[in-house]
């Protein structure tokens, strides 16, 4: 017991409230306690039932004693450790691939290095578990990828690789890539890592042989998959042609099998020459795979003893459980249902703000049933579609935009000469007003063309003939075609009955008259659409109708503008790969930090 310990002693502070609760529960326990405060001590005696006056302790008892075990479980006591087998998650697996100019022979179909390429991905689709790396070299070595379990994010960058993403030139350094291999591995401390070489030869086969002890030394493994055929291949150029010596004869790639069955033979691992059918692949991820037990290692970890504790627990839960306590208990802890704030509202804000805040997220028809504000009711009428209800709710209302509003409820109903007397009673106050003049002129229009003996069925759409609307929904109806006429002017921006200056209304709130002042401006650029091309009208004119087909030409121009200018941009995929390179580069020299 000497090694006795609590793995959680933090819960002890639940013991400071219980101890409060237990004390409150004991100075009120009991009737009789209370009545002695009450009743001379000389009657108390004789006013008690045989058998009940004494107060019970032992329930109280038995609380504070659950109540403590409970704790003491919950702390985690503990004596003794337990070995515990841990698996690691499969094997860490680094591979090279060297970008050395010679990896471009063709002795191998296509090349050395497309082939090298096509092993690679077989090696990471074949990675199951455990993490894997991939690491360029040439004169120097370069990550392209860390240690990831996610082999597919390597796998799309494999086909970018060649030697051109290299900033430098140089011999082949392999033991500098064989040991940024071992310092990976063990960054990530792997106990146990593989290392898979593919190359075609070694410029410095001593150095390389030093590096791969030193790996083997660490617990890790080196393969080596060759590529290339005895005898080599012509060497080519990065701009094309051949490689030539000093006597201008064709220089061949090399190709040291000897050399790199050494370097895997003292590295531990495999060396595999490349086929065609995947075989040298499988073999090294075989290799790969840890044996049973290879892995495992014991863990000794304290063995919590809390749960025997809830054992005791048992009796007196019973206990709790006959004598209905549990139930009160089951009452206090039963998760409260999730507050939700829907119909408090009301709590915050006021009708017209709740109209307002309703009206901004596009629910005209709930805000039309919020707003106690005729000019406002009207306005969410109008957007829900209800024009003859929108008029209703205008009735006795004064003013130039309620005014306006009202020809618009009147164009929708089709009531074409009630519709242009709004609008002159609009502009006999209000001479400036654009949007008044402009729908009057579309119900003039739209009057002309109507013939006279339909004049009275103002909702006839068949005899009211082709007025050019934009939205074609009711052809020949002004309400289309006037740019008020779907939401008609939101009583914010009426001068002379700002919702700032009623007490009803939405303005005295600035969140809510930011709002109303939104929803003005929203209201007054669709309706003059006709400045910016005619996309904020309900319904247009032939006229304005023609007058889309340049802006269509120009919208079809800047694409093709984009296009272009899209096509000057250089394919390069593998670009980032090269600046990330350099930048590794750079470092290591001591030019970056």
């Amino acid at each position: 017991m000497a090694d006795f310990h609590l793995l959680r002693p933090w819960w002890l502070l639940a013991l400071i409230p219980l101890l409060a609760v237990l004390v409150a529960a004991a100075r009120t326990q009991g009737g009789a306690g209370r009545w002695r405060a009450l009743v001379d001590p000389e009657l108390f005696e004789a006013l008690l039932v045989p058998g009940h006056g004494g107060t019970r302790r032992w329930p109280l008892a038995l609380a504070a004693l659950g109540g403590v075990l409970l704790v003491l479980a919950l702390s985690g006591p503990t004596w003794q450790r337990a070995p515990q087998p841990l698996l690691e998650g499969g094997v860490s697996r680094v591979l090279l691939l060297d970008l050395s100019p010679s990896m471009g022979a063709a002795d191998l179909a296509p090349s050395r290095l497309a082939r090298a390429r096509f092993e690679l991905l077989d090696l990471l689709r074949g990675q199951r578990d455990g993490a894997v790396a991939l690491i360029a070299f040439g004169a120097e070595p370069f990550l392209v990828s860390p240690l990831t379990t996610d082999a597919r994010t390597i796998a799309a960058q494999v086909p970018l690789l060649e030697p051109a993403l290299l900033p430098v030139e140089g011999p082949r350094r392999t033991d500098l890539a064989l040991a940024e291999a071992g310092a990976l591995l063990d960054r990530a401390g792997a106990r146990h890592g593989e290392v898979v070489l593919l190359t075609d030869a070694l410029d410095g086969p001593a150095a390389a042989l030093a590096a791969a002890r030193a790996l083997r030394a660490a617990g890790h493994r080196l393969s080596v998959l060759a590529l290339g055929r005895p005898g080599g291949a012509p060497l080519p150029l990065a701009e094309g042609g051949l490689a030539t010596d000093a006597e201008g004869a064709v220089r061949l790639a090399p190709f040291t099998p000897e050399a790199l069955r050494s370097l895997a033979r003292v590295g531990g691992g495999r060396y595999l020459e490349a086929r065609a059918d995947g075989r040298d692949t499988e073999r090294l991820l075989a290799l790969g795979d840890p044996s049973p037990g290879e892995h495992e290692q014991l863990v000794a970890r304290w063995r919590d003893q809390g749960p025997w504790l809830l054992l005791a627990l048992l009796p007196l839960a019973a206990l709790a459980f006959r004598r209905g306590w549990l139930l009160v208990v089951a009452v206090l802890v039963w998760p409260a249902p999730p507050a939700r704030a829907d119909g408090w509202d009301w709590l915050w804000w006021r009708p017209d703000q709740q109209g307002a805040r309703a009206l901004a997220a596009g629910d005209a028809a709930g805000a039309a049933e919020r707003f106690r504000d005729p000019a406002w009711r009207a306005t969410a009428l109008q957007r829900a579609g209800d024009p003859a209800a929108a008029l209703a709710a205008l009735a006795g209302v004064p003013g130039v935009e309620a005014e306006y509003n009202r020809g618009n409820a009147l164009a929708r109903l089709g009531r074409l000469d009630e519709a242009a007397a709004a609008y002159r009673r609009v502009l006999e106050s209000d001479p400036d007003h654009a949007d008044a003049r402009h729908n009057l002129e579309l119900v003039e229009t739209a009057r002309e063309r109507t013939p006279p003996e339909d004049a009275d069925e103002p909702g006839d759409d068949d005899d009211t003939g082709d007025d050019g609307s934009a939205d074609g929904e009711r052809s020949g109806d002004p309400s289309d075609e006037a740019p008020g006429a779907p939401g008609d002017e939101p009583p914010a921006s009426r001068p002379d009955d700002s919702p700032s200056t009623r007490d009803d209304g939405v303005g005295d709130d600035p969140e809510s008259e930011s709002e109303s002042e939104s929803e003005s401006e929203s209201e007054s650029e669709s309706e003059s659409g006709a400045e910016d091309g005619g996309t904020g009208r309900g319904a247009e004119t032939e006229a304005a109708g023609a007058r889309e087909a340049p802006d269509a030409d120009l919208g079809d121009e800047r694409e093709r503008a984009l296009d272009a200018q899209l096509r000057r941009v250089p394919d390069d995929p593998g670009g980032l790969l090269r600046e990330r390179f350099l930048l590794q580069h750079l470092r290591r020299e001591g030019r970056l930090p």
